[in-house]
């Protein structure tokens, strides 16, 4: 349970997400609502649209990938894959030949598009904690700290091709430590989020208060039940 919440509630997109914004609204010009608040109508509406619906969408291929792999692996008795071979092989009776072809394409899709994000996300947090210039629009030349660490995330990430660890088990185990990390992210995001002294008038209203604190609490009672348990 605390792994799927570590995928759903990730901590690299508490930075991955409030980056990217504060770039948009650099580029764009407009700087911070605090400043220019008759902006914050349209902006804060832009990017709770931009949330909910990607929320929605992550929610609802994470259910059909649950559903997919009950129905298919578990329904054989297939419970301990080891490696992407495995779960390519587990899928032969059903796609045949093509098995191998389609879930290679996952794999590097799902590859494509995680990657960037997560090197991206560990160079933001290293980056605003140690003050480096940051953002994806900088020049290499003049955010050489920032993109040096996407470059050595990538070398990480290459790295475990060649060491003796279970790709699917690391994959769980990374996803069980997001959950487990997420949840004094959660508190500390909830505590900002609510004060108005930093914040002015763009507190967060009660029910997104309720809903966030509702959700720290579910995550912070399974990560203590899963240490309890």
């Amino acid at each position: 349970m605390v792994a799927v919440f570590g995928t759903t509630i990730s901590p690299y997109l508490f930075f991955w997400q409030s980056a990217e914004e504060v770039e948009d609204e650099t580029l764009a010009g407009s700087g911070s609502l605090l400043d220019h608040p008759a902006d914050a109508p349209a902006e804060l509406s832009r990017i709770g649209f931009d949330t909910y619906i990607g929320m929605a969408f992550s929610n609802l291929i994470a259910f059909f990938i649950i559903l997919t792999t009950a129905v298919t692996l578990n329904k054989a008795g297939i419970t301990n894959i080891a490696t992407s071979a495995d779960a390519a092989q587990a899928l032969r009776p059903i796609a045949g030949e093509f098995a191998f072809l389609l879930f290679s394409l996952g794999i590097i899709g799902t590859g494509l598009l995680a990657l960037p994000v997560l090197a991206g996300s560990a160079a933001y947090a290293i980056g605003e904690l140690r003050g480096w210039r940051i953002g994806l629009e900088q020049k290499p030349e003049d955010a050489k700290a920032f993109y040096g660490v996407i470059a050595l995330a990538f070398a990480l990430g290459l790295l475990m091709l060649f060491l003796p660890i279970d790709p699917i088990k690391a994959l769980f185990w990374s996803a069980v430590l997001n959950g487990v990390i997420a949840v004094p992210l959660m508190i500390a995001t909830m505590i900002v989020v609510s004060n108005r002294k930093h914040l002015g008038p763009f507190v967060a209203p009660l029910g997104l208060k309720i809903m966030g604190w509702l959700a720290t609490a579910v995550m912070a009672a399974a990560t203590v039940a899963m240490f309890a348990l």
